[in-house]
C-alpha cells in the first residue's frame, strides 16, 4: 500500500515493530512515512533524530478529530545512503 506517491505507511505502535519495517524499507529508496499517536511519537521523533543515515523530509503534527487520541504525528523520511543495486 502506498499513499498517493507519498510513500510507504508505517504505523507505529508501542510494540517496536515499525523498527523492523523501517529498516526492510530503507534496503530499497523508497521514501517512507510514519503514523504515529500518543507517547508513540515521542519515541519515533527520537529514534529518527538519532539516525544520521535517514533524512527527514517533512515533519506534521494535528489535533486527531477525537480528542482522547491527542496528538497525531506524521513524518516523512528517506535513506541518505543509496542503496548497492546487484546487477
Amino acid at each position: 500500500m502506498e499513499i498517493k506517491g507519498k510513500g510507504k505507511p508505517i504505523f507505529c505502535g508501542s510494540d517496536g515493530e515499525w523498527k523492523d519495517k523501517l529498516e526492510k524499507c530503507l534496503q530499497t529508496d523508497d521514501r517512507i512515512v510514519f503514523l504515529a499517536l500518543g507517547d508513540v511519537k515521542y519515541e519515533v521523533l527520537s529514534y529518527l533524530n538519532q539516525r544520521k543515515d535517514i533524512e527527514i523530509l517533512k515533519l506534521e503534527t494535528r489535533q486527531m478529530e477525537k480528542r482522547d487520541k491527542g496528538t497525531g504525528l506524521k513524518a516523512k523520511v528517506r535513506s541518505r545512503i543509496k542503496p548497492k543495486v546487484n546487477t
